[in-house]
């Protein structure tokens, strides 16, 4: 078995050339209508964790603990569009939804479609938004976040996973299009990781970086997606980043369970085990992996894989949010499974891509294009917000797209026909 197939023994659809084509039409229409979903509204719109936004919450009770957490979280359990139309919540431009779209505009060109002129403005909305009172370029969300779990934030206040998302895409641009400016600011992301973030652990093996600047959080996936955007630098041509970015690596590595699994965080309340932050996990060792050509992770990916195919999915393709329960059935999980199905190269890896899309398109897509939020047992909350279900669908759809181009060789000859 190679080091990128899973020992699961679920059953995965056969993928001939036939059926790539049908495939093919059926992702290019999805990736169309979520697209001018998201364009037709300038890529503003709602959040699930935006309800500090609105007038009426934005005072006193924004700053009224716990009274502005259980406001958030009950803007995300049971609000919908409604609720916040209500509630006069503005429709905003979220950062990292902008990333997200970014990145997928980049897939679309690589599949042969005019996309620079989305992608320049885009570039354009990033370097708006970019947060405050910074000297680095680097990215946060468009609301105030109180929780009683975790750390604060407040609008455009900047976070380790946004910017991670932005410069990611901002690299993306750059080989695609060869944009300098999008590689400068990716690199200057980087300085943001590198000298802003609180290194939550320190030592000759392993590094952790936190959240944000005014936190000492030790969460898993966090750190080691700020790594993997460092091992891209060093590959980009930016500062040698070698040593830190395999710090991290080892810090996730190394904490591991036997099963497969990681944890979200160290605090005694983070020990949960998702999908989403199980992939992005997966996604890191492979985009380090990638960048250096260091294969030292390998059995800890293989092993982590076949935990991720054995753990999170029906065999329909039903993405689920942990192990123990399918329900939620969150959009984002839909998204990123995709994505990661997307990123491996075992013989079962498209043909998961494509179950989990013919699963999502079936239960989780709205009559407009876009998509639902969340499907629980008994109910469907099908507010399509910007970030979290619309910018995660339009990147894997634009990626299996272009997956499947590479599965029938003509991605590269796509790419060379859309500057």
């Amino acid at each position: 078995m190679s080091a990128f197939q899973t020992a699961s023994q679920q059953a995965v659809l056969p993928v001939d050339s036939g059926l790539a084509s049908r495939f093919q039409i059926e992702v290019g229409e999805s990736v169309t209508g979520v697209a001018q979903w998201m364009q037709a509204r300038d890529f503003a719109g709602f959040d699930l964790y935006d309800m500090l936004n609105s007038p009426y919450l934005s005072g006193w009770v924004s700053r009224r603990f716990p009274l502005n957490a259980l406001c958030v979280q009950a803007g995300k359990r049971w609000a919908g569009a409604s609720a916040r139309k209500f509630l006069r919540v503005p429709e905003s431009k979220n950062p990292k939804a902008l990333g997200l779209a970014l990145a997928a505009f980049c897939d679309l060109a690589r599949c042969g479609e005019r996309t620079q002129p989305q992608a320049q403005y885009l570039k354009e909305e990033l370097k708006r938004l970019s947060s405050p009172d910074e000297p680095y370029f680097c990215w946060g969300y468009d609301w105030n976040y109180a929780t009683l779990r975790s750390t604060p934030l407040t609008a455009f206040g900047t976070n380790c996973i946004a910017t991670y998302f932005c410069a990611s895409a901002l690299l993306d641009m750059h080989e695609v299009f060869g944009d300098t400016e999008a590689r400068q600011m990716a690199e200057s992301a980087g300085q943001f990781i590198v000298k802003r973030l609180n290194r939550s652990i320190d030592t000759p093996r392993h590094l952790c970086f936190s959240y944000t600047p005014d936190d000492q959080t030790k969460i898993v996936n966090n750190s080691v997606l700020a790594g993997s955007l460092l091992a891209r630098l060093v590959y980009a041509g930016g500062s040698s980043y070698n040593e830190l970015a395999k710090r991290t690596l080892q810090y996730l590595v190394d904490r591991q369970r036997p099963d497969g699994s990681w944890i979200y965080g160290e605090w005694r309340w983070q020990k949960w085990v998702d999908s989403f932050h199980t992939a992005y996990n997966l996604m890191a060792l492979l985009a380090y992996r990638d960048a250096t050509g260091d294969h030292c992770f390998d059995a800890e990916l293989q092993r982590g894989y076949e935990f991720y195919c054995s753990s999170f999915f029906g065999s329909d393709g039903m993405a689920k949010y942990s192990p123990r329960s399918p329900y939620p059935l969150d959009i984002h999980s839909c998204a990123q499974a995709i994505l990661t199905f997307c990123a491996f190269d075992g013989a079962d890896a498209l043909p998961r891509a494509l179950q989990v899309f013919q699963w999502t398109n079936r239960n989780m897509r709205n009559a407009d294009g876009s998509y639902a939020f969340q499907k629980h047992r008994l109910w469907t909350n099908r507010t399509p917000y910007m970030r979290w279900g619309q910018g995660w669908m339009f990147l894997a759809l634009a990626r299996l797209k272009r997956r499947l181009l590479n599965s029938r060789g003509l991605a590269s000859a796509a790419t060379a026909g859309s500057r």
